[in-house]
């Protein structure tokens, strides 16, 4: 039995980060979720921050056990914004007077017995400082279990989501930057069956940023220069390393090359970029390349030898190719300002 409000509230997404210099409005959804087998009718309202332009209530009608419905309210920051971390909190108020702001999580795997709690219908919002390059369409490929495009849609990154067909046969010259999607490879075929049509784009000019593959996409050389996962352990004695990664999410990170328009441009970034990351600082690091490969990063766990494979940017004819291990995937639906700002410079290098 999971005891559960008449209406439950979430809130979708839980974390964005809104640049502080874009001043138009910002949807922020609330999705009700019906508990009750009787009509349930109100009015949903979003508490804002002082400051903050109020928004009107929205009305609902919750006829059967089970309905969901999303509303939207359209948001504006207020007309100083400043660097901050703010929560909206949704709140329904039914037609009795009553109040319900929170929604139902359940936790549930094979090997437990699920476990429901409530949650807050908050969106937090955290205001940042965040240059977005003057960029008018980017081709995404969707990878495993990735948020990322709806975080880049999000902070303003004009996005296209690219389907089999695209990659097959669609015009690739006219994005100014295409981004793989974490596993992608693994998960969608059509990128290595057009992986030459990908590499002819950025001879002709593009730029592809590569997140984080497994061992399919370097022992299959779809690279355009020698890349290599793993190798022998640096401690005497210890199995081989399938793959570098850095699983302590507060890391130090050392900038390799401080004058790398990556490091810049349009966002001069610094160590405090490399605060507030959530899980792990990234995975599947590349243990050799090319020296074609220009390594910008290095970084490791506590009494770890450093690795410099986790941002690794090539020149491939007149255009760019990026590799990086870092976890994009984790860090941008999380809402970590940092990662923003670095994925924007990933971004800037598009012509």
């Amino acid at each position: 039995v999971t005891v559960v409000p008449r209406v439950g509230l979430t809130g979708d997404p839980a974390r964005e980060v809104w640049a502080l210099g874009r001043r138009a409005p910002r949807r922020v959804s609330i999705t009700l979720a019906h508990g009750a087998r009787d009509t349930t009718a109100g009015e949903v309202r979003l508490e804002l921050p002082p400051g903050w332009p109020p928004v009107p209530a929205r009305s609902f009608e919750l006829t059967r056990e089970g309905e969901r419905k999303t509303v939207t309210f359209e948001v504006r920051p207020p007309a100083t914004p400043v660097e901050s971390i703010v929560r909206l909190q949704a709140v329904v108020r039914d037609r009795a007077g009553r109040e319900y702001a929170d929604g139902v999580a359940t936790v549930d795997y094979p090997h437990i017995r699920p476990r429901s709690y409530p949650v807050p219908a908050v969106v937090t919002v955290r205001m940042a400082r965040l240059a977005l390059p003057a960029i008018a369409r980017v081709g995404y490929v969707r990878g495993a279990a990735d948020r990322v495009p709806e975080a880049l849609a999000d902070v303003g990154v004009p996005i296209t989501l690219l389907e089999a067909s695209a990659l097959e046969q669609g015009d690739l010259d006219r994005f100014d930057a295409i981004v793989i999607g974490p596993r992608a490879y693994e998960t969608e075929p059509a990128l290595a069956e057009n992986n030459q049509r990908l590499l002819a784009y950025v001879r002709g000019g593009g730029l592809l940023i590569v997140q984080y593959q497994q061992a399919f996409f370097f022992d299959g050389g779809y690279a355009p220069y020698l890349m290599a996962l793993g190798g022998p352990s640096a401690t005497p004695g210890a199995p081989p390393v399938v793959h570098d990664r850095v699983t302590d999410e507060t890391g130090p990170v050392r900038i390799l090359a401080p004058a790398d328009p990556v490091l810049l441009l349009p966002n001069r970034l610094s160590d405090e970029d490399w605060q507030g990351w959530v899980q792990e600082r990234g995975l599947y690091f590349a243990r050799s390349w090319h020296p074609s490969f220009r390594p910008l990063l290095e970084m490791h766990d506590p009494g770890e030898p450093p690795l410099e494979g986790a941002l690794l940017v090539a020149r491939l004819g007149r255009g760019s190719y990026v590799y990086t291990g870092l976890s994009f995937f984790r860090q941008l639906p999380a809402g970590v300002p940092g990662a923003f700002r670095l994925f924007a410079n990933l971004l800037a290098l598009g012509r």
